[in-house]
């Protein structure tokens, strides 16, 4: 949050109206859902307009601390789910927010979403997300198990990608920044690259967005989550990392969910499985303001 909440609350009055979005960092109408937040989930946990914060959450973390970001949670907590509000007292609901540990800069991350290896086969179901549905929260905040808030897309300006191999090896592929999303087609609002690799920023985060219902990408022959299983994500053309199908055959790959590109996961020091796209624990997205 880079304006102060002042910024935010006068955004959150233009989201109620549906109407004026830029404020946010938004150039297309964004509506609230009944019943939830921003395309997200009603979240629990006091405090917020008309409850209050009890007094000492920055300092310490006890029932009903509501927190503007990841970042104003006391550094002495660990990592979990918060109760988040970033436009504070504003017109848009509280919502379950999983945030990292601290940063050496003091600093938490938020998780937008996560996507996470397993035997079972539920992953690859997990992220046939409908275009209807692009907005509203999925999963249990974790980085145990499938997870997306999106209602972070709005909050969020600088993020981070990031993968653990099979071994448990994490590299951050990935650090861009963006000034808002448009909920119209989910593409990323002037995106610019910080670190990592191009190609994968390029098709995962500064380009299209497709589910089995909505085709946004830059393949020009088709849609590619309709081309890989009906997963949702941000594609190219199209992609460098699939959240739930893999690029070798068989695609649905026994439903094991995220698969990177064996060269970019070597380049980052991961280990590869010999194929040339590798199945790996979990990918995620994380952003902060």
């Amino acid at each position: 949050m880079t304006s102060g909440s002042a910024r935010w609350v006068w955004a959150a009055a233009c989201l109620v109206a549906c109407g004026c979005t830029a404020v946010a960092g938004l150039d297309k109408p964004f509506h609230l859902h009944e019943g939830g937040g921003a395309g997200g989930e009603s979240a629990g946990g006091g405090g917020g307009a008309g409850g209050g914060t009890p007094a000492g959450c920055e300092d310490e973390v006890s029932e009903g601390c509501v927190y503007a970001r990841c970042g104003d949670v006391p550094a002495s907590a660990p990592g979990g789910v918060f109760t988040l509000d970033p436009d504070d007292s504003g017109p848009l609901e509280k919502l379950q927010a999983y945030c990292g540990e601290p940063t050496e800069d003091g600093d938490r991350w938020a998780l937008v979403y996560n996507s996470v290896g397993a035997t079972d086969g539920a992953t690859l179901p997990f992220w046939k997300i409908l275009f209807a549905d692009r907005l509203e929260a999925k999963g249990e905040p974790s980085l145990g198990g499938n997870h997306y808030q999106p209602s972070l897309y709005v909050a969020g300006r600088e993020y981070s990608d990031e993968v653990e191999d099979i071994a448990g090896t994490v590299a951050e592929v990935m650090r861009a920044t963006a000034e808002g999303i448009d909920t119209a087609d989910m593409h990323l609002l002037t995106p610019i690259r910080a670190a990592g690799e191009e190609e994968l920023f390029t098709w995962q985060f500064a380009t299209g967005w497709s589910s089995p219902d909505f085709d946004a990408d830059t393949k020009s022959d088709g849609n590619c989550a309709s081309s890989y299983a009906g997963v949702t994500q941000h594609y190219g053309h199209c992609f460098v990392y699939n959240l739930g199908a893999d690029d070798d055959e068989p695609i649905q790959d026994e439903g094991w969910g995220p698969h990177i590109s064996t060269a970019t996961a070597t380049a980052f020091g991961l280990s590869d499985d010999g194929s040339p796209y590798t199945r790996v624990k979990r990918i995620s997205r994380w952003t902060r303001w």
